[in-house]
């Protein structure tokens, strides 16, 4: 949830969460919000391990919600762009955690960083069910 005064995201209370989900959230218990969080704080600086990288993306109107803000489905577009033919043709996208730190607007310019979390994903010697890959889009 983003505060309209100062722009910046916040946490969204238990209340109204609830409320504006109803019984239509399934919490999956297999993935923890604490996990996840801590797994994110974990992570190395991208910037110095990124081995895939696409730099200068610029949002098209279409990429913009009716906040003039670039939407979800993009970040992921962008994600998925920057992975190799081989990587998207050999494997399947089972989970994606998302952690929002700005909002992106038209006349932002993007780069998509992208390394394998866990070794090289095109050796052909990990299994398919635990190649993780750790992306960064950086204004």
């Amino acid at each position: 949830m983003t505060n309209q005064d100062t722009r910046r995201l916040q946490k969204v209370s238990d209340d109204v969460w609830d409320e504006r989900t109803g019984c239509f959230v399934l919490k999956n218990p297999a993935y923890p919000e604490e996990e996840i969080s801590r797994s994110l704080k974990n992570n190395p600086k991208l910037e110095d391990l990124a081995k895939y990288s696409i730099i200068g993306l610029k949002p098209r109107r279409a990429d913009l919600g009716m906040n003039h803000h670039v939407n979800n489905v993009t970040y992921i577009g962008w994600l998925l762009e920057i992975l190799p033919q081989k990587i998207i043709d050999t494997h399947e996208l089972q989970v994606i955690t998302l952690d929002y730190r700005r909002e992106c607007q038209q006349d932002d310019v993007v780069d998509s960083l992208t390394t394998s979390k866990n070794g090289s994903a095109t050796s052909g010697t990990q299994s398919h069910n635990n190649t993780q890959f750790l992306h960064l889009l950086r204004l």
